[in-house]
């Protein structure tokens, strides 16, 4: 075991699906004999996302800042952003190991084969576009959240006109619902709570319901949610069981991308606004009025003027959504929409600042509708007495409770006021959170 008392470090880009595969490659590594980093690192594994070029150009200063820091290192590279870098980048990057899509629970071998001779190795799996296997990754407990994402689904066939995910991930499969019932009971054996159920279009899991009840009767789980849903997975099956369920948090992150029907069918995503009201009308009847809806929008769209941008503002307003998480539209090449022209870059960024602007007026409206009243957090640090933490609606909060409140327990407090930005340490106003940043899209 060339791995054992090697010490380890994650870094994981992008979305709750890399969270997740970053937690069971760390897993992984431990079963090897690897430990925690608690210094200077013998291997990095950076978990890569490629949704945007933002997101490819974060991937590579990543790469080049561990490559500089430590030129010793083993440096592995996973995911989405080196599933589609050719070998003279990877080289001049830096990568010791490169690995696809689908093929990460190969890491540990791959180091092993590293460490015997330490030449470049790469796993990338050419066939990723219909790749239909399961990537054997599996997590025994959560260790970089105090809350565990549990992968359940990957891949997708929707092949919306802007996106790369297909291309990269392969097609939907969905996992054996025992094999996740195993990994959440042993999850809540851990001491972990809180189960957020991922995966790259998890709406497509057979049986999306059903897997929620079983879930929610493992004994152990008091919060169960889930990453981004696409709004047609929301029908009656999965309601019911939401319904039923005494874990679910109210909370459901459904992508609308755009709020105008134009858009919207040059994007392919399937539905209208009028589809997506319906389908948020309906949640809220079903799940409560304050079931906190938040949302994806993109800006500036091959073909979005500003009276499709202005419908989009009106309905994200109509909606009431809790959160949204704006970004300006970035073309991916093989993609249908790369080649189409687009709006002058000005116009975008004077979109999103409007967009954004919008985002934080909602988003003070949804969380201040809790103010006053008791709400449950579940604590993700203790910074000498001051709690932060997430509410059931996903809602974040801050509160001076005193040093004995351990991370990863669930406490009740009162919100008194709304802040965008946290409070000093020595405030004593329990105060709600918005901490997301945009300033790359600015």
């Amino acid at each position: 075991m060339l791995l054992k008392g090697k010490k380890y470090k994650i870094i994981v880009q992008g979305c709750r699906t890399n969270q997740y595969e970053g937690e069971a490659i760390a897993s992984a590594l431990e079963k090897e004999g690897a430990l925690p980093d608690q210094g200077a690192p013998d291997i990095v594994v950076i978990v890569t996302c490629t949704i945007t070029a933002v997101a490819d150009r974060k991937c590579r200063k990543i790469v080049r800042r561990v490559r500089r820091a430590a030129p010793g290192v083993a440096l592995v590279v996973c995911g989405c952003c080196v599933q589609k870098m050719e070998e003279p980048e990877r080289l001049e990057l830096g990568i010791d190991i490169a690995v696809g899509n689908r093929l990460k629970y190969k890491i540990p071998g791959l180091l092993n084969k590293w460490f015997e001779n330490r030449k470049s190795l790469s796993d990338l799996n050419p066939a990723a576009l219909r790749e239909q296997t399961w990537d054997a990754l599996a997590l025994d407990r959560p260790r970089l959240h105090t809350r565990a994402f549990l992968k359940v689904q990957d891949g997708c066939n929707h092949f919306c006109s802007y996106c790369v995910v297909p291309y990269v991930r392969g097609v939907p499969v969905s996992r054996d619902s025992g094999e996740v019932e195993e990994e959440a009971a042993r999850i809540a054996a851990s001491g972990c709570q809180e189960i957020v159920l991922t995966g790259i279009h998890i709406g497509l899991y057979k049986g999306l319901g059903e897997l929620v009840r079983r879930i929610d009767a493992i004994p152990g789980i008091k919060r169960i949610r889930f990453g981004s849903l696409e709004p047609f997975a929301v029908d009656e099956e999965l309601l019911d069981a939401l319904a039923a369920s005494e874990s679910f948090c109210h909370h459901l992150h459904l992508p609308l991308q755009s709020g105008d029907d134009g858009v919207l069918e040059k994007m392919r995503r399937g539905y209208t606004a009028g589809g997506f009201a319906a389908i948020a009308k309906k949640a809220r009847q079903r799940l409560g009025e304050n079931l906190h809806i938040s949302t994806d929008l993109m800006v500036g769209f091959p073909g979005e003027d500003e009276k499709a941008f202005e419908n989009s503002l009106r309905f994200a307003a109509d909606i009431g959504f809790g959160k949204i998480h704006v970004f300006p539209y970035s073309p991916r090449e093989g993609t249908a929409a790369a080649k189409l022209p687009r709006p002058p870059q000005t116009e975008v960024r004077e979109r999103v600042r409007r967009a954004l602007a919008l985002a934080a007026q909602l988003h003070e409206r949804y969380a201040s509708s809790w103010i006053g009243g008791p709400v449950s957090v579940l604590v993700e640090e203790n910074d000498c007495g001051v709690i932060k933490g997430l509410t059931p609606h996903f809602i974040r909060v801050m509160a001076k409770v005193g040093n004995d409140v351990k991370t990863g327990s669930e406490i009740v407090v009162t919100p008194e006021k709304y802040v965008k930005e946290a409070l000093t340490a020595g405030n004593l106003c329990y105060s709600l959170l918005d901490t997301e940043k945009f300033s790359e899209f600015l």
